[in-house]
């Protein structure tokens, strides 16, 4: 079922990191970072849609969640920035460092456990961080 409100998008995003470390314990490197990069994404569009005005909402929910580009974080900093939501200095830092991608659904093989560990620490701060600016 789609998401229809900044709190489904955000339950997704946990429910994502949560598999994304079960994985990473099963040393499925790059399925961790696959689903890790999908928790940015849904944390980020959660955000998108609560600091949104509600009579914008459908109109947003439905833009955010069509096409592609809207897979891609930097685009969704930028409705955010529109917004006027910065990311604090230190995600923003990360976040320059985030390599992730849709097309990693099409890889094979395993991936560096550093960089899986570091693409998860960002993706967890960046759920924090949402989290905290839901409340």
């Amino acid at each position: 079922m789609l998401p229809l409100t900044s709190r489904d998008f955000q339950r997704a995003a946990g429910q994502r990191l949560i598999a994304a470390r079960e994985l990473l314990k099963l040393k499925l490197n790059l399925d961790a970072q696959y689903l890790g990069g999908y928790a940015v994404e849904c944390s980020l569009k959660a955000l998108i849609l609560d600091k949104t005005p509600p009579d914008d909402q459908p109109n947003t929910l439905k833009r955010i969640t069509g096409g592609s580009k809207m897979h891609q974080p930097e685009v969704l900093l930028g409705e955010l920035r529109r917004l006027g939501v910065s990311l604090p200095l230190e995600i923003a830092k990360r976040m320059r460092r985030f390599d992730w991608t849709t097309d990693l659904r099409y890889e094979t093989g395993r991936r560096d456990t550093g960089e899986t560990m570091a693409l998860l620490k960002t993706a967890e701060a960046v759920y924090d961080w949402v989290e905290d600016q839901l409340r």
